[in-house]
């Protein structure tokens, strides 16, 4: 099967993988919604998240680009569109990061900043590395390392029965599946391939995470925004 050129004709252009571009484009709309019900929160928790489902949206429509263009644009089009979705990706996956050790440091001493600077020193080294090589091994690994950072703070505060964590946990369960069927290929047919499922399956996962982080944000609001 070829299952990276189904196409379709639009008034004259070629629009390739057109089921990769609607469910891509499924990720952003949701995510755009998590976004604003996250942004009127109104405090640096909720703000974490908020960045979290506006930058993953923001990924997920580039990405789009990328998919229905191939290399129609030419190739520094397509490598700079997909260097550009990976970049926000990683920028995505900081603030799954600060949420989390947002999370880890309840009931402790405030997380230190100089953690914050080397994470965003780090980013900075992948994100010249990746523009160097045009290699993205080393974001996917990132994101396993942060990803694997937050499932297990939120599993900790999951033992300790605080709402919400257990939907986190089953959200980022569901996102590590999506990155098996992704490197498996696991397809249907050439128009319901590996990268559609996984996007499906990436939406399962968000609308869990944001059930949970609701969850969180509320339970950890501040006493001087609480509802009177």
């Amino acid at each position: 099967m070829n299952l990276d050129y189904t196409f379709i004709r639009f008034w004259g252009y070629t629009i390739y993988e057109p089921v990769t571009i609607l469910t891509n484009l499924l990720v952003t709309i949701y995510c755009m919604y998590c976004f604003f019900k996250m942004n009127t929160r109104g405090y640096y928790l909720a703000t974490f998240w908020a960045w979290f489902f506006l930058l993953i949206g923001v990924s997920s429509f580039v990405g789009s680009l990328a998919h229905g263009a191939h290399f129609q644009l030419g190739y520094s089009f397509f490598n700079s569109v997909l260097f550009l979705m990976n970049a926000i990706s990683l920028v995505a996956i900081f603030f799954c990061f600060k949420a989390a050790n947002t999370y880890a440091s309840i009931d402790k001493s405030p997380p230190k900043k100089r953690y914050t600077y080397l994470v965003i020193l780090w980013i900075g080294i992948l994100l010249g590395f990746t523009l160097v090589y045009n290699n993205f091994i080393l974001i996917k690994i990132h994101a396993g390392i942060v990803l694997t950072y937050s499932l297990i703070v939120h599993y900790l505060t999951y033992r300790r029965q605080q709402k919400g964590s257990g939907w986190i946990v089953s959200g980022i369960l569901i996102a590590f599946l999506s990155i098996i069927v992704h490197s498996l290929r696991i397809s249907v047919s050439d128009w319901f391939n590996y990268k559609d499922i996984a996007h499906c399956i990436m939406l399962l996962s968000l609308i869990a995470i944001f059930k949970g982080s609701s969850y969180k944000v509320e339970l950890n609001r501040p006493e001087e925004l609480q509802p009177a």
